[in-house]
């Protein structure tokens, strides 16, 4: 720095107030009254001295108040007029009234930021014999903001920051006692930077008045950074801090809460984040995430991840959310959300984390708000990712009670509120909670389209398209497939993520047409091998359905047996079990129809367990289970199949012309291939695809389908009404003479009438008899 010597022996300061000559390039030369309002440490009296020079003139120093100002200008303006060469330099109070002092005579007004030196200023003023030790011009216009006192202490001793600060917080507390008596506009020193639209943003967070940039660079607090913006030195704003401490600490977490929400308005939500981390703002930053994850996560899973890896460990650690939600964000790429099958038994009972997130949760619900949302996503969520799906779908039911209350009393981000009923219908999907499923999935299309986010109306629409195929409505699925096809376009950052389900509905609806190349086709779009994604079973299953569909029967079985083995615990949810049970019982049908008890018959498709029925030749079975088919839709409905079911069991003779007409105008209206396939495969009604009128195309593919079908079995035994009763005594135990004594004929007519009955059922004795009419259902 420039020694003392050359700033002047008297003084240790140059001639002339460094900040005066920017001052006088833009005031009137002529005016000879100068009103100074500045605080304390500016070098106010300085510049005072400076503006008078070497003219006749004085300075007034009134800072100290106890004035009448008004009146005393008025007398100051009478000495003017009377000594034409007098120049008078006014040190105003801070509270003085700029407006009504300048209405009286033509005067210059020097402000708060007129006297603090700017980059260049303070450049010439440390001069370029400086000490290795001695700050910079840019570090000490950052530290002190040009304050004179600061910078001359600094001068002498560059390890004097304390005292610097010192000096100024004597004067800006006096300043700032008149100026900002309610501390409003010192409350701006938490925002980390400074332009209009972000000031006007944090004060919007929690002030009634809503103050600008101008308000502070007016009072002094914020100046011209030398770069082209703005900056507010970093001692006035840790007098500031100070300042508003002594107001509580609940203030300090309300203003740090509104900065950094304010930085994520204006700048993003990674901008506000690298704020909170660099100022240390802990639970300004988890309110964030809490707030704004949602549409970072919709716009790019991975940008939140890079997010969240900036956040100290010690802070992720602290919370239960962010350990979960750094999990889940671990699990997500552009393909699929890869969720690691657990490792260890699912026990929800000595789950920590779940039983933390769920009392959390059932704390939260009691607000419904964004936060409670979330918290209640991360739940259903770390479930699925535990393994435990039922109680993943009693979660997810719980936070659709909760979102409904929210919506109910305040208003929430449709986007949000989205992907809440999306995560919602996943876990109750999963959890083998279809129509529950289908209600979280249709409101959540309403709140995507509000919402205006492509991403969720992909997502959300390809997997009403793979429930309803499932479901067997063909027709729906084909609708909302067009509707995801619609937005999948718009996605830019994981479109592979959210159109896989509309990839397996696709896939579904080729089979349904009987169009095994597009089948194939669509496949090749998806993994080899079925990898983490959630909906993996739905893809094993396909994977098995392509070597059924090559007769490659027992490869189909092994793939479900080893996938089983290898994912105990994932396999195990209700929707992996159904798919997989009715995979390896359509096997079962198709490898010769025979009927096996056991293994998984309560998850058993009772359409699958009909046809198996039927097959034997047992068409009163197949009435009794068709029995157990929902009457309203559900996965089990399989369109037309039920109604093409029963109509073969209750007509075990086969196909008549009111039935043929019946079945036309059926496969007219659902135009699906895949049921006449099925009801082809009947004993009778191997003739369904010759009778009723298809399009060439759809005849092809109809005769390969029926090709890969089992030879149709014997048709069941049609016994007397005489055989039955003789069935019946055979089966009660009695003997040949016992059956003629009871029906008053001899004992060769029974033996005649048990050797027609023996013929029918295929049988040399009464135990092989009466073994092979329990199978026949007789």
């Amino acid at each position: 720095m420039r020694s003392r010597s050359q700033m002047g022996a008297a003084s240790g300061l140059p001639d002339v107030h460094p900040a005066l000559p920017r001052f006088l390039s833009r005031a009137d030369g002529n005016c000879r009254l100068l009103f100074i309002r500045s605080a304390a440490g500016t070098g106010r009296g300085y510049f005072a001295r400076s503006w008078l020079g070497n003219r006749s003139g004085e300075v007034l120093d009134w800072s100290g108040g106890g004035i009448d100002v008004v009146l005393a200008v008025d007398h100051l303006v009478q000495r003017l007029h009377s000594d034409p060469g007098l120049h008078l330099a006014v040190i105003l109070p801070p509270a003085a009234s700029i407006w009504a002092l300048t209405s009286r005579t033509p005067c210059l007004v020097a402000n708060q930021g007129d006297l603090l030196l700017n980059l260049a200023e303070i450049g010439q003023f440390v001069g370029s014999e400086t000490r290795a030790d001695q700050p910079d011009a840019h570090r000490l216009h950052q530290l002190t903001g040009g304050w004179l006192a600061a910078l001359l202490i600094l001068s002498d001793d560059p390890q004097a920051s304390t005292r610097a600060r010192q000096s100024i917080a004597g004067g800006l507390a006096r300043w700032l006692a008149h100026r900002d008596p309610t501390g409003a506009l010192g409350d701006a020193a938490f925002l980390p930077l400074f332009d209009g639209r972000t000031v006007e943003a944090f004060y919007g967070e929690f002030s009634p008045v809503v103050h600008t940039l101008e308000d502070l660079v007016q009072a002094g607090l914020v100046q011209p950074d030398g770069l082209g913006g703005w900056m507010m030195p970093r001692m006035v704003r840790q007098i500031l801090v100070e300042r508003v401490g002594l107001r509580g600490s609940g203030r300090v977490v309300a203003l740090e809460r509104a900065a950094v929400n304010a930085m994520a308005a204006i700048h993003g939500v990674e901008a506000a984040v690298d704020s909170a981390v660099a100022h240390r703002r802990w639970p300004a930053l988890l309110d964030l995430l809490l707030e704004h994850w949602v549409d970072v996560f919709i716009g790019n899973p991975r940008q939140l991840d890079i997010i969240a890896s900036k956040i100290p460990h010690f802070i992720a650690e602290q919370t239960e959310y962010m350990r979960v939600g750094l999990r889940i964000l671990g699990s997500v790429d552009r393909q699929s959300i890869s969720l690691r099958p657990p490792g260890l038994e699912p026990d929800y009972a000595t789950n920590h984390t779940a039983q933390r997130l769920h009392q959390d949760a059932l704390r939260l619900a009691n607000k419904p708000n964004a936060h409670a949302l979330t918290v209640g996503m991360l739940e259903t969520v770390n479930l699925r990712m535990s393994g435990l799906y039922i109680e993943a779908g009693t979660a997810a039911a719980r936070l659709r009670a909760t979102l409904h209350r929210g919506l109910d009393a305040q208003r929430l981000n449709p986007a949000l509120v989205a992907l809440t009923e999306l995560q919602a219908g996943i876990s109750l999907y999963l959890a083998g909670k279809d129509s529950e499923a289908r209600q979280a999935y249709e409101s959540g299309f309403h709140w995507a389209q509000i919402s205006g986010k492509a991403v969720l109306l992909a997502d959300v629409t390809g997997k009403l398209a793979l429930l309803n195929v499932l479901e067997g409505d063909s027709a729906a699925a084909a609708r909302w497939l067009a509707e995801h096809d619609a937005t999948i376009g718009d996605v830019s950052c994981g479109r592979g993520l959210v159109a896989r389900c509309a990839t397996m509905a696709r896939a579904y609806l080729a089979l349904a047409r009987l169009d095994y190349e597009g089948f194939e086709q669509t496949m090749d779009v998806l993994p080899p091998k079925p990898d983490h994604d959630e909906f993996w079973p739905v893809q094993a299953q396909q994977l098995a359905l392509q070597k059924i569909n090559v007769g490659n029967f027992e490869a189909a079985k092994t793939l479900i047996s080893s996938l089983r083995a290898e994912r105990r615990y994932t396999a195990a949810s209700p929707l992996a079990r159904r798919l997989f049970d009715d995979t390896l019982m359509l096997v079962e049908i198709l490898q010769g129809g025979v009927m096996r008890r056991g293994g998984g018959a309560e998850n058993r498709d009772p359409l699958l367990v009909a046809l198996g029925h039927l097959l034997n030749g047992n068409p009163d079975a197949a009435l009794a289970a068709l029995e157990d088919v929902p009457v309203t839709p559900g996965l089990r409905r399989r369109g037309n199949l039920a109604l093409y079911l029963d109509l073969a069991a209750r007509n075990p003779q086969g196909l008549t012309p009111e039935l043929v007409q019946r079945l036309q105008r059926l496969h007219q209206e659902s135009g699906v291939l895949y049921e006449l396939s099925i009801l082809g495969m009947v004993p009778g009604w191997s003739e369904v695809g010759r009778s009723v009128v298809l399009e060439p195309e759809e005849f092809q593919r109809l005769g390969y389908a029926l090709d890969l079908a089992p030879a149709p079995m014997p048709k069941r035994p049609v016994l007397s009404a005489r055989e039955q009763e003789v069935l019946r005594q055979l089966r009660a135990g009695m003997s040949r003479r016992q059956i003629a004594e009871a029906g008053y004929r001899s004992e060769n007519t029974v033996k005649t009438q048990m050797r027609s009955l023996y013929r029918k059922l295929e049988a040399s004795d009464m135990e092989h008899a009466l073994d092979n009419a329990r199978a026949w259902g007789l």
